[in-house]
């Protein structure tokens, strides 16, 4: 990723930004798909990432983001009474799409994770995306919550924990609050 760019971790006030960045990557009608439906709780703020571009003074920024131009948000869920997370929103400005902000921003997310007390990190996204970062589709005893694209449903697993060889017949996916 090119100097320009600087990584730091997600501050509440860049919520309105996320909020917008993520609008625009995702559309309107972004909140109703069911992954929405797992974000119940408020984001995990110590693990957020934003990465800013150092380019943009101050004169030329949007207003409602700045110099904001991508962020990874995780979400705390369960799959059964296994804690996990779930990875996303990643967005990123459409006219830097490509250029490798969202990689670094999934790369440097699961180092940090990694470090952590989860044992897996779902992800609905595109199918040909995540599997870069060691991701792989869900086990059809998982449920997911809703109606969903399956091949969308990914994971990786944080710790020794094998989501493909535990025992339970069906894992429910629950929001943290459920």
């Amino acid at each position: 990723m090119p100097n320009r760019f600087a990584i730091r971790s997600y501050v509440r006030q860049d919520e309105a930004a996320v909020g917008r960045i993520t609008q625009d990557a995702f559309g309107p009608e972004h909140a109703t798909r069911s992954v929405w439906q797992l974000r119940y709780a408020h984001p995990i703020d110590e693990l957020g990432l934003i990465v800013e571009d150092l380019d943009i003074s101050a004169e030329n920024s949007d207003a409602i983001t700045g110099r904001i131009v991508g962020s990874l948000q995780f979400w705390p869920i369960k799959i059964s009474t296994y804690p996990a997370l779930l990875l996303g929103p990643l967005a990123v400005k459409y006219y830097l799409r490509g250029l490798g902000v969202g990689r670094l921003l999934v790369k440097q997310a699961l180092s940090q994770i990694s470090q952590r007390n989860w044992d897996f990190c779902l992800v609905s996204g595109e199918p040909d995306y995540y599997p870069k970062f060691g991701f792989k589709p869900v086990p059809d005893k998982v449920d997911w919550p809703g109606p969903i694209e399956r091949q969308r449903v990914q994971f990786i697993n944080l710790r020794s924990l094998d989501l493909e060889k535990l025992p339970d017949h069906t894992l429910p996916v629950l929001s943290d609050i459920d």
